[in-house]
């Protein structure tokens, strides 16, 4: 179906997930019934307008998901540059002061221990974010494995 300028444009719009599948229901209920069978002809145009619909209205929460594992890893990024800049740092540090035995044994344990504390936030953001994005993508699948299960019932109960 073409949208309200007359053109076949899916625009994201604020219209409820439901609300779309409802609309993709009542195309489906409204096709015209092949005799002895279960099957329908629906309008190509129109299942796929409303498929569009609904794949554009789709929660933020995957785009959510997606951000996160990017920014995830802009972390990681950022923490592993912190870590060797660090590093580098305490080495510079380590030769101008390769007299002072206790002082330079101090820096190379702290950059070690920065390092460390990087590496373990780095991976703790990861696999938080990971989780993060499993949940709610699961959460999106059961919502729609749901819905399905509706429109099926509902597909029955017409018979």
């Amino acid at each position: 179906m073409p949208d309200a300028n007359g053109n076949g444009n899916v625009r994201k719009t604020d219209k409820d997930l439901y609300e779309l599948l409802d609309q993709l229901q009542a195309t489906i209920e409204q096709a015209k019934g092949v005799p002895f069978s279960d099957n329908c002809l629906v309008d190509r145009a129109d299942a796929l307008y409303w498929i569009r619909q609904i794949r554009a209205s789709f929660p933020s929460e995957v785009e959510q998901a997606k951000w996160i594992v990017d920014q995830q890893r802009q972390v990681v990024a950022s923490a592993k540059q912190k870590a060797e800049s660090i590093l580098r740092e305490s080495e510079q540090r380590q030769a101008i002061m390769v007299d002072e035995h206790q002082v330079t044994m101090l820096a190379k344990e702290q950059s070690e221990k920065i390092l460390t504390e990087a590496n373990q936030q780095s991976e703790q953001i990861y696999a938080r974010s990971i989780e993060y994005a499993r949940k709610k993508l699961t959460e999106i699948e059961n919502e729609l494995t749901d819905m399905l299960v509706r429109i099926q019932k509902d597909k029955k109960e017409l018979k």
